[in-house]
């Protein structure tokens, strides 16, 4: 026992200076790194402290021994003291009075003082006894208020019996994989919403006349402490807090380790969520606080807190910028908390931040990289994605979320975002030149690029910079960065190419990072820099990109898509010459057009397409499109026809037309599925062959097909569509379809060699829920309600879905990779039912898993127009 408590003792001591570095690197490290390391690494610390024993290394170590106070010798120092020695020789000499002398006291407190001599030496010559006794006395006191709180709830609690709430918690419990679902009850004599038990969890509410999404958020937040199992974190801080009772840093560091645990509970609650989820989120916790003061709850997680702890955990919801993984740190940490408490005189060195396999440029890891490539999206309306995006762009120190979030702009082109950030002056933000200070946004002009490379409809991107700390959250300045200005660093190359695929955005990453801050370290370089004309710009940018284009003579080693890009831009500028004349003859004589016949296929696959399409015009645009498809062609030009007449007589040469996309029974039936299924369980279960199996499937297919097909004739364009169901909901004579839409148009031209090809033009994902009613044995479509675009979009997703939160998730997040393939399993029917051995490639726009592209080539021809020499 003496061992064990000279071990705690040791480790109590050692611990005060771990405990101390480790609350200030919270500090100083919490923005960059979140609340996540340090509530594991807190748990390190106290496991630790709870296991009584010495960690020792193969050899001795010098310089690391700390003087910790001598049991046995302070215990002999006490005894001499308290007891008398034997006489010594001086003594022994002493004359003797002849009359014995009288005691001073009574014999009964002479009694006492021995009693408590003896009681005294006791616990001196046995501390570990002492440690013991107050180890014991601290348990049995938590111990008796916690089971005393037990015995409290028993007796005021009720099963919950509102279905809506039910509903909401049972749902929820699917969602998050919940295996043993913890008990719900009701309480109404608790200040707040908290969850209990070790072995048998147990969620209790306050209210349950709270509004449902109040409700979905508490009972949320209640079930990621039971799934991560926090009780039995604060388990083992309070079994660390008893061994190590007689040490307040002990405490502290429990009561760090408490506000981390609810902090870490918030992120994991409001993950990939956007700035209103956020919103709601706090208000659910701010209208909890306001019911009831909180009480002092041992060994249970309650939905409040006070009114400091209220403000860091806002400020923590609400931050939304990229953490660390902070591998590396937790790692250089535990090492410390593990033999920092065994060895004292150790350094380390400052640990670095690692990622997966590197860095691609400063801050830009390869692992924010991927999640940014993984954030693409193709309409800006989705503002859960785009809040993602923002929150994965690295800042400068000094710049900081501000509370008023984001704004997007959807109403009308140009589609937009504005970002509102606190700014603060700093050797980051800004630079002294000449005399004058300058701001520094280099980091915005390149978080700029990254939003339009990623945001496929975005068309601005804005920053809003308010005064840190200032009450009134004046505006400093805002900073802007649209296509127009792309165009001074990129020329006519759309910002959009470079997220084609993972490593073309890598590239492009590590390119603008380096034009802006590779070889510049004086203000004088960075003034330099911000003010190059259109043509220096570009030509740096040109050195920086990887792969790109040096000059026009490359143009024939680019992607498909960029060459097509390549020449709707010649088509731009050869009609926007500034002639006298009206004859598009005289417009033509110029080396752009020259250019443009030289790009040969591309340029005729984009004019063709877009003639399919009815997108162009008898005007002078037109006719440059004509005139360019004519020589390409190798025809005689035709100037008495317009461009629409000219592409009406050139289609009706062809003897190949592409026929509709509808469900049909008889032409896609299950042996199709047998022989031309994909191995994608989405494809096997919603495609358009399996709605021969399913009358339910059929029905949607059918409201599909009057939807997408109303105006659709034979011709040269195809819509294609898939309906990825998230849930079917069937009452009666009435079903409810809960789906996500992807449509997507095709144009089909004639080529150059006489062969036809498809072109994707593009098309739409859409949440939709489709209400049928049964007449006469079927299914009819009553009404069609889909998602609305812009900040309404989250809302007006769980107003389709009735309130139901589960559903609705499904629904904002659904997969994207199963929607994509299922719609690939329509198109692979429809080629093989029309135009079964001929050869017909369909080239697309959408990057695809290589995996993937390569199941569906096995079946028909398929070609990304991002590909290089394509």
């Amino acid at each position: 026992m003496s061992v064990i408590f000279q071990s705690v003792w040791e480790m109590s001591l050692f611990a005060i200076p771990v405990i101390l570095v480790l609350a200030l690197c919270s500090n100083l490290l919490g923005k960059r790194y979140g609340a996540k390391w340090r509530y594991l690494i807190w748990l390190v610390l106290a496991v630790r402290l709870c296991v009584p024993m010495q960690l020792t290394l193969p050899e001795p170590m010098t310089g690391m021994r700390v003087e910790v106070p001598n049991v046995a010798a302070q215990t002999q120092e006490w005894q001499d003291k308290l007891y008398e020695k034997e006489p010594s020789a001086e003594a022994e000499a002493m004359p003797v009075p002849a009359e014995p002398m009288l005691q001073s006291q009574p014999v009964q407190a002479e009694r006492e003082q021995k009693t408590g001599e003896l009681l005294l030496n006791f616990f001196l010559n046995f501390p570990d006894f002492l440690w013991l006794s107050g180890v014991m006395l601290f348990l049995t006191w938590q111990g008796w208020k916690y089971a005393s709180f037990r015995r409290m709830l028993k007796r005021s609690r009720r099963k919950v019996l509102d279905a809506a709430v039910l509903d909401t918690y049972y749902t929820l419990c699917r969602n998050m994989g919940m295996k043993k679902r913890p008990e719900l009850y009701f309480c109404g004599g608790l200040p707040s919403p908290l969850c209990v038990g070790f072995w048998k969890q147990e969620i209790y509410i306050n209210s349950e006349d709270r509004e449902k999404e109040d409700i979905l958020l508490i009972l949320k937040h209640e079930l990621t402490h039971c799934r991560r199992k926090d009780l039995w974190y604060k388990g083992v801080l309070m079994l660390a807090r008893a061994m190590h009772f007689f040490n307040p840093f002990v405490h502290w560091m429990a009561k760090l380790a408490e506000k981390d645990m609810e902090l870490s509970c918030d992120l994991a609650v409001m993950e990939n969520c956007g700035m209103a989820e956020r919103e709601a989120y706090s208000m659910a916790i701010l209208r909890t606080v306001k019911e009831a003061k909180r009480k002092n709850m041992q060994m249970s997680t309650a939905f409040s807190g006070g009114k400091k702890e209220l403000k860091t955990r806002f400020e923590n919801i609400f931050d939304m910028t990229a953490k660390k993984r902070g591998i590396a740190l937790f790692m250089a940490a535990a090492i410390v908390v593990c033999g920092g408490t065994a060895f004292v005189g150790c350094t380390t060195m400052e640990p670095q931040e690692e990622t997966l396999t590197g860095v691609v440029y400063g801050e830009y890891t390869e692992e924010i990289v991927h999640q940014l490539y993984e954030a693409k999206l193709q309409y800006i309306g989705d503002h859960i994605g785009v809040g993602k995006i923002l929150g994965l762009l690295p800042m400068p120190d000094g710049v900081t979320n501000n509370s008023e979030g984001i704004e997007l702009y959807t109403s009308e082109e140009p589609y937009g975002v504005r970002r509102h950030l606190d700014w603060e002056r700093n050797g980051e933000t800004t630079y002294e030149y000449d005399g004058e200070s300058y701001l520094d946004d280099r980091w915005s002009q390149i978080h700029g690029m990254i939003f339009l490379a990623l945001v496929e409809n975005a068309g601005d991107f804005n920053v809003s910079l308010h005064a840190a700390g200032a009450e009134d959250g004046v505006v400093v300045t805002s900073l802007s960065f649209d296509r127009e200005k792309a165009k001074n660093y990129f020329g006519e190359q759309d910002l959009r190419e470079f997220a084609a695929d993972e490593e073309a955005f890598r590239n492009f990453v590590f390119a603008i990072n380096r034009y802006f801050y590779e070889g510049i370290t004086t203000p004088e370089e960075i003034y330099n820099l911000m003010h190059l004309n259109e043509g220096a710009a570009q030509k740096r940018m040109n050195d920086m990109l990887s792969g790109a284009p040096a000059a026009e003579e490359d143009i024939e080693k680019q992607s498909m898509s960029y060459q097509m890009i390549y020449a709707n831009s010649l088509v731009d500028e050869i009609a926007g010459q500034k002639l006298t004349s009206s004859n598009p003859a005289d417009y033509i004589k110029c080396p752009q057009y020259d250019e443009l016949v030289k790009l040969g296929e591309p340029a005729l696959r984009e004019f063709l397409s877009q003639f399919a399409m009815g997108y162009v015009e008898d005007d002078l645009r037109g006719q440059v499109m004509m005139l360019a498809c004519q020589d390409i062609l190798g025809e005689p030009r035709h100037a008495d026809l317009q461009p629409t007449e000219w592409y009406q007589a050139y289609a009706a040469l062809d003897s190949t037309l592409c026929a509709p996309f509808a469900y049909d029974a008889m032409l896609y039936g299950a042996d199709m599925e047998k022989e031309y299924g994909l191995d994608v369980s989405a494809a096997k279960k919603w495609s358009v062959a399996a709605a021969g199996q399913e009358e339910r499937l059929a029905a949607v297919y059918a409201a599909l097909d009057a939807r997408f097909n109303e105006k659709m004739t034979v011709g040269h364009k195809v819509t294609f569509y898939a309906p990825l169901v998230q849930e079917i909901v069937e009452k009666g004579n009435n079903m409810s379809v809960f789906a996500v839409i992807f449509d997507n148009t095709y144009a089909m031209s004639r080529t150059k060699g006489g062969g036809y090809a498809f072109f994707e033009q593009g098309g739409s994902i859409i949440p939709s829920r489709l209400d049928f009613e049964k007449r006469g044995g079927n299914w009819v479509l009553i009404k069609w309600t889909q998602a609305q675009d812009g900040s309404d979009y989250g809302d007006s997703i769980r107003e389709m879905c009735n309130g139901n939160g589960g559903l609705a998730n499904k629904m904002i997040s659904y997969d994207s990779e199963a929607c994509q393939m299922l719609l690939w399993q329509n198109i692979v029917y429809y080629m093989q039912a029309y135009y079964e051995g001929m050869r017909m490639p369909i080239y697309f726009h959408s990057y695809m898993e290589e995996s993937n592209m390569e199941k569906i080539n096995q079946l028909i021809e398929i070609i990304p127009m991002y590909e290089t020499g394509v």
